[in-house]
């Protein structure tokens, strides 16, 4: 007759225990997994101005408490009040191309090709390359009034889930802020807690919070700071020429500061060729000198200085991160995407140092 496995008391208390915790941490997480995005956005902007805090705190003769309040203020007059004016702005700006578009497409007078009296060079261009593109499909003018339409109202559910959202915002706004003052306060306590529970040795633990802090800072500053900086002065060089909706314009410049060897030039590229087929001469020389000169050297002079010596991901995993991250999180994602991969790597380094005893350096 065959014995039953003896399983010692101890044994089962330990598999209690575990799955007790198990259960215990699961509710917690789910008690704060409402409020994920403001706590995360806390996080990053107490990391975002910690060296100005540390400061502020040896000037206050450590007054942890009173730095953290006067942090908040500042960030509610410099980062929370800006941002829900641009929101307003570009919403207002959305809808207001939305309805232009759409109104002329319901009127039936929608076409690509620019007016012949006002556009005479560009009208040829533009007529010329339609009628060659039409005789490959005949259904080309319904694709762009599709197209068109359809980024028109992508655009415009943007605009109108901010509008409708704006108490909810508001809320986590508030969230975000009492997370803030706590964390510029207790954050090292709450940090070094953090550090003495991982399953990790001492020298692994200090070489991810080495790795999260240098992604942060390359992430932060030598990607997000530049972005708006080039955003920025899209949005006035585009103001300054008369194009319209140059706040919209400027954000996605902003953005297409992110994908590889193309990134603003995607916007102000065709925006230069429209000025010259236009024969605004002396207007698309402006943009092209600004572009070329101004806003693409940003990339070649301010970035590499804030991301030298730091950890920098390659061109390929910081662009994959940052859309796998905003599909994840939403514009959260543009920090914890290159973040998330950083981590990812660190942990296959101490695999590949600490488990395979490989030690060797890679260009």
């Amino acid at each position: 007759m065959e014995e039953t496995p003896y399983i010692s008391p101890n044994r089962v208390i330990q598999l209690l225990a575990v799955g007790l915790g198990l259960v215990i941490f699961t509710f917690g997480a789910l008690l704060f997994l409402p409020f994920f995005e403001p706590i995360a956005w806390a996080i990053i902007l107490a990391l975002f101005f910690y060296p100005i805090h540390r400061r502020l705190v040896r000037l206050l003769k450590g007054s942890r408490g009173l730095s953290a309040l006067i942090m908040c203020i500042l960030n509610i007059a410099f980062i929370i009040i800006p941002v829900f004016i641009l929101l307003g702005s570009l919403t207002s700006e959305v809808i207001r191309v939305y309805t232009g578009v759409q109104h002329t497409i319901q009127s039936g007078n929608f076409t690509i090709i620019p007016d012949e009296e006002r556009y005479p060079r560009l009208h040829g261009y533009v007529s010329k390359a339609i009628d060659a593109l039409e005789k490959q499909d005949k259904s080309l003018h319904q694709t762009i009034v599709e197209l068109s339409k359809r980024t028109g109202e992508f655009f415009l559910k943007q605009g109108t889930a901010v509008a409708k959202n704006i108490v909810n915002i508001i809320f986590k706004a508030a969230l975000m802020l009492v997370t803030l003052y706590y964390i510029f306060r207790d954050g090292e306590e709450f940090l070094a807690a953090f550090k003495a529970i991982l399953p990790l040795k001492q020298k692994n633990v200090d070489h991810l919070a080495l790795v999260t802090a240098e992604v942060l800072y390359a992430t932060l500053y030598g990607n997000l700071l530049t972005a708006a900086i080039q955003g920025g002065l899209g949005v006035f060089i585009l103001w300054i020429l008369g194009f319209s909706a140059p706040i919209l314009w400027g954000m996605v410049m902003g953005i297409a500061t992110f994908i590889p060897m193309v990134g603003t030039a995607v916007v102000w590229l065709p925006a230069t060729l429209y000025l010259f087929f236009a024969g605004a001469y002396l207007k698309g020389v402006i943009l092209l000198s600004f572009s070329i000169l101004v806003i693409s050297q940003i990339d070649y002079f301010l970035r590499p200085y804030f991301i030298s010596g730091k950890t920098e991901l390659h061109s390929l995993f910081l662009f994959f991160s940052i859309l796998g991250g905003l599909n994840l999180f939403g514009f959260l994602g543009l920090i914890l995407g290159p973040i998330i991969i950083a981590l990812c790597m660190s942990v296959l380094e101490f695999y590949r140092q600490d488990l395979l005893g490989r030690y060797e350096t890679f260009p």
